[in-house]
């Protein structure tokens, strides 16, 4: 056995080195995630759902603060910084969660402060 480890290559998958990042107890999320309406330029946290295969961002945005760009019917466009550089992700709902204590902007709102 010790033999063949040397000739199996290192797996350099998406979810490597992502035990602890990508665990969830079982427990029962709800459906509140999505009943949210994101609007553009709203504050979001990119929280990996691992339950959910589909449209995962890579485990180096998890707990990242983004920016809505885009609302889809069933996917956002998120701007997350990483670094100088500016990334767009694009996944589900129940990847990603409203930013707690963000000013939310709503039509009263904006029009006070236009004035």
């Amino acid at each position: 056995l010790v033999a063949l480890a040397c000739y199996m290559p290192r797996s350099h998958g998406t979810r490597r080195k992502a035990r602890s990042i990508l665990t969830k107890d079982n427990v029962v999320r709800g459906i509140s995630y999505l009943l949210h309406d994101y609007k553009v330029g709203e504050k979001v946290i990119v929280d990996v759902d691992p339950r959910e295969h589909d449209t995962t961002p890579h485990r180096r945005f998890h707990g990242r603060i983004g920016v809505v760009e885009g609302v889809g019917r069933r996917t956002l466009r998120v701007a997350v910084m990483f670094g100088d550089k500016k990334k767009i992700l694009q996944t589900r709902f129940n990847h990603i969660k409203p930013l707690a204590g963000a000013p939310e902007m709503s039509s009263a709102a904006a029009g006070a402060n236009s004035k």
